[in-house]
């Protein structure tokens, strides 16, 4: 991503413990996403209260709260956690937190939300564009209707 796209980007909100926010703001900042961690819900109110923010990520059990204060796209952080086998069954198993698929979704709803943007500023443009091309051809139509009438004013005139 570039800096520009990153300057634009409005920041994404992680809304997790403090260690476990920082860990994945971090994971974020080196993808080149601008991110915040916020880890009570005063804060959460705040954030979410201030528009800045445009996905966030989060548990499975706060969702529902985040997306009560705004209704925003929420990332449950949970998924992204898979239990991992240890070779010996003595040991027991653990979870493994898959980075890249992290990354792969925060991306891709990024770029639908680029992409939704662009969109609605391209169909904004063609109305615009299209308005002005019927105001020109409305101007356009008159002009020629005043020349026209004018000119069988003149005919039927000369006739008499």
């Amino acid at each position: 991503m570039s800096s520009a796209q990153s300057n634009q980007q409005k920041p994404i909100l992680v809304f997790l413990g403090k260690d476990a926010a920082c860990d994945i703001v971090s994971k974020l900042n080196e993808s080149g996403y601008v991110a915040a961690a916020v880890s009570s819900v005063p804060e959460l109110f705040d954030a979410l209260r201030s528009d800045r923010y445009f996905l966030a990520v989060t548990m499975r059990s706060d969702i529902d709260m985040v997306r009560n204060i705004k209704p925003i796209p929420v990332i449950n952080l949970e998924v992204f956690f898979h239990t991992v086998q240890s070779a010996t069954k003595s040991v027991r198993s653990s979870k493994e937190f898959d980075s890249d698929a992290f990354l792969r979704r925060v991306a891709a709803l990024t770029e639908s939300r680029t992409g939704r943007i662009d969109a609605v500023q391209k169909a904004a443009a063609t109305k615009e564009t299209s308005i002005a091309g019927a105001a020109r051809a409305s101007r356009w139509r008159a002009a020629t209707s005043l020349l026209l009438s004018r000119r069988s004013t003149s005919s039927a005139e000369r006739a008499e």
